[in-house]
């Protein structure tokens, strides 16, 4: 059973969420959106939620967003983005980020599954690592995704100063090598890939 996911709002935000057990009631003004728009046949599992955005005008709605795994390895969260009309929902490692203030305008993040996810103020940044590469996100949508990282197997050990250290698995040493990701381009140095 998918767990509940967790909240993050390190950035400040234009909306309200409200986690739900389960699916909304119809209602007539707030309306439910599907993420993907188009469901496959396995997606009947996944994250509901209430979104509210702060902006005069603009009614909540309720959103349904697909589960990627049901797995403990991956990431489940509902946090807030640089861009704070935007929010992200993360079920089960699927990643989509959605304006809370226009939900039909979202995307999925490509790191399918997401197996950690940093905020940094910092840098303006959600960091999205997956088992070979790591993704941006700012304030404008997708910002960059690296080169391949890793045989397989991504960790993040810091950020700080415009830089992200992580290590990432040699199958030809069988070691763990360090690597270094500039964020504003998302160019690296280091690492280990086929």
């Amino acid at each position: 059973m998918l767990s509940r996911p967790k909240l993050d709002f390190v950035f400040l935000r234009n909306y309200e969420v409200t986690l739900l057990e389960a699916a909304p009631p119809v209602h007539p003004v707030e309306k439910l959106h599907h993420y993907p728009v188009e469901l496959e046949e396995g997606d009947r599992a996944g994250v509901y939620l209430r979104v509210a955005p702060r902006q005069s005008g603009k009614n909540p709605w309720y959103g349904f967003f697909a589960l990627g795994f049901d797995s403990d390895r991956v990431v489940s969260l509902v946090c807030s983005c640089p861009d704070p009309d935007s929010v992200c929902v993360i079920a089960g490692g699927y990643a989509y980020v959605v304006k809370a203030n226009d939900p039909a305008r979202w995307f999925r993040v490509e790191q399918r599954p997401v197996v950690d996810l940093r905020s940094d103020p910092e840098s303006g940044l959600l960091l999205f690592a997956g088992f070979t590469t790591i993704s941006a996100v700012g304030s404008e949508g997708l910002r960059w995704t690296t080169g391949r990282l890793s045989w397989e197997g991504v960790s993040i050990t810091g950020i700080g100063g415009g830089k992200l250290h992580g290590r990432g698995w040699d199958a030809m040493s069988d070691k763990e090598v360090g690597f270094e990701v500039d964020l504003t381009t998302g160019q690296h140095t280091g690492g280990a890939r086929p």
